[in-house]
């Protein structure tokens, strides 16, 4: 059977109907545009009448509220304070350690110090008690005087203090004596300080008035040039042992060389005199000083059979030093010669 004719729609010229002998169910959706910003562009100047001139100032806002914002962050990020660097701990550790370590040191090495530091007794005065009147009477305190080392030529360790005011020369020998024999710790210094009582205090006395009062016998080119200062001591060696010295100043090394090649023939009588050391006993008028050199220093020695010497030199222009021993000599010349 022949299906009935269905009669066409007028076409509209120029408007695509469709192809009328194709199905519905075969004809297909046209496919979807893909949107760009051309379209959109155009589509916002045809849907809300906005001119392509109001767009592109739009976008330059845009970009200008982006930039802003990206400034004010990367201000921001400047304006923070870096994190701390490891650097500064590690010095921080370190000066905690210095001072750890100083704390420590000066626990081990100086409290004990002064610890052994022995503050003078000082009497406390008694005060009344409060609400009982007082009678007005004070209470009288007293203070031990500390006594400082006498001046010497070197530094001492310690003294003795010999006053001749109404003494014999046995006297005082005797006490020089009981102090040799005493003996001295090694390399120590004790100083044999002489006074005189001539008034209210007493007053050191002179090379040349001590030779007069131990009855001295030494050249008058000696005695002249001799000045003021003198020292006579003892210097500690090895095993408790005391070596006497003798220390003299002179006005000029000439003379006073020339005095103590004069007072060689009579020295160890002085030194017997003095320090009861019996080498001019021991050398029975055979006394011969022969050359040596002590410290890059000439120095003359005269050696008795026992042992004993007696060893001079000068420390400088004018120190002239005398010693029982060339460790003595050569131990007292350095610390002379800075006088």
């Amino acid at each position: 059977m022949m299906e009935p004719i269905v009669p066409h729609k007028k076409l509209e010229p120029g408007v695509f109907q469709g192809r009328p002998d194709i199905p519905e169910s075969e004809k297909i959706a046209p496919p979807r545009l893909i949107r760009t910003m051309k379209s959109d562009m155009a589509d916002a100047v045809k849907n809300q009448n906005e001119s392509v001139v109001s767009i592109a100032i739009a976008e330059e806002k845009k970009k200008a509220t982006a930039r802003a914002e990206s400034s004010t962050i990367k201000t921001q990020t400047e304006n923070l304070s870096p994190a701390p660097k490891p650097h500064g701990r590690i010095i921080v550790v370190i000066v905690v350690l210095l001072v750890i370590t100083a704390l420590v040191l000066a626990y081990i090495f100086v409290l004990p110090k002064f610890s052994n530091i022995k503050l003078p007794d000082i009497s406390i005065p008694s005060f009344p008690s409060l609400g009982k009147p007082t009678t007005g009477e004070t209470t009288a305190t007293t203070t031990e005087p500390i006594i400082s080392l006498a001046p010497s030529l070197i530094p001492a360790q310690s003294e003795k203090r010999l006053n001749i005011t109404n003494k014999t020369r046995e006297q005082i020998f005797d006490e020089i004596s009981d102090e040799l024999g005493e003996g001295a710790t090694a390399g120590l210094i004790k100083n044999i300080y002489f006074e005189e009582s001539s008034g209210a205090e007493p007053t050191a006395i002179s090379a040349n008035r001590f030779f007069v009062f131990a009855d001295i016998s030494a050249p008058e080119i000696l005695t002249r040039s001799l000045e003021k200062p003198f020292m006579i001591g003892f210097w500690g060696e090895e095993n408790w042992d005391a070596t006497p010295f003798m220390i003299l100043k002179v006005s000029g090394y000439d003379t006073g060389f020339a005095g103590m090649l004069d007072w060689e023939k009579d020295l160890p009588r002085a030194f017997d005199l003095l320090f009861g050391t019996n080498i001019n006993t021991e050398l029975k008028s055979k006394i011969k000083f022969q050359d040596i050199v002590a410290l890059e220093r000439d120095a003359r020695v005269v050696e008795a059979p026992s042992g004993k010497t007696i060893s001079y030199a000068f420390a400088n222009e004018n120190t002239l030093v005398i010693a029982g021993s060339e460790k003595a000599l050569e131990a007292i010349i350095p610390v002379a010669g800075k006088n």
